[in-house]
């Protein structure tokens, strides 16, 4: 006759159970806290890299716009006149105002003149100043960076213009703060290149119209200037005309030929 035997309970085994049960919720919460604890990091990492990503995006966006080989918004105000436009097709309507006529009186009115350009100066890349000439009078056309009105390519664009180029200047006119040395400017907002001069001229405007008499001045006082010989300015007699002297003869000539008698 057979029968079953069963071992008595091992002590030592019901402890080490028991604290196996009592470990494996432990570890469960480890591993929860593990897992919330790179989480977090993750999300930390995640959020820098947005961060950095946006302040890229918004540095290059920045730069775009600051920059004057960027696409210009501003590109249709300024800029070479194509040959077709300078045809006689239709009357456009626009006003013209001459250099002469500029006074205090069309304060912050907005003005369209035509002339030759004399000097360029540019003080910085946002800002240049561009004199010019009609009939032997000046005016100093301001070009100052501004959003929605002047931008770095214009500036640009008027700073690359050689002398006596042909250009039309749109802008607004105001009263500068030193009245002595200009008693009106031109805020500009557009400006065109109707005809554009060789960048470097045989003979300056200036030089041509320095006399004799100036320059014996600074050779005395051990200056030496350009001087322009009479064969010169008639081999260029386009330029030489245009000095202040020729222009002056021309004008009392011309007032000669009116007098009645």
């Amino acid at each position: 006759m057979s029968s079953d035997t069963q071992n008595p309970p091992n002590p030592k085994e019901e402890e080490e159970e028991e604290e196996e049960e009592e470990q494996q919720p432990e570890a469960a919460n480890n591993d929860n806290n593990n897992a919330g604890s790179i989480s977090k990091k993750a999300a930390k990492k995640e959020a820098a890299k947005q961060q950095k990503l946006h302040s890229k995006a918004a540095a290059s966006s920045l730069s775009s716009a600051t920059s004057p080989d960027a696409p210009d918004p501003l590109a249709a105000h300024y800029g070479d006149v194509p040959l077709e436009e300078l045809q006689s097709k239709a009357v456009t309507g626009r006003q013209w105002t001459e250099v002469g006529s500029l006074t205090e009186e069309l304060r912050d009115r907005t003005v369209l003149v035509r002339g030759r350009v004399q000097t360029v100066r540019a003080v910085s890349k946002k800002m240049a100043f561009l004199i010019v000439r009609e009939k032997g009078l000046t005016v100093q056309c301001v070009l100052s960076v501004c959003p929605d009105v002047v931008s770095l390519g214009m500036v640009k664009f008027a700073t690359g213009l050689s002398r006596e180029s042909y250009v039309d200047v749109e802008g607004t006119v105001s009263v500068p703060d030193s009245p002595i040395k200009d008693a009106v400017e031109i805020q500009v907002r557009k400006v065109y290149c109707v005809s554009k001069a060789v960048p470097t001229l045989p003979i300056n405007i200036e030089d041509a119209a320095r006399s004799e008499v100036e320059i014996d001045k600074a050779l005395q006082a051990g200056e030496q200037l350009v001087r322009v010989n009479q064969d010169t300015r008639l081999n260029f007699r386009v330029l030489d005309l245009r000095t202040p002297s020729n222009q002056g003869i021309f004008r009392i000539q011309c007032q000669v030929e009116n007098v009645s008698y």
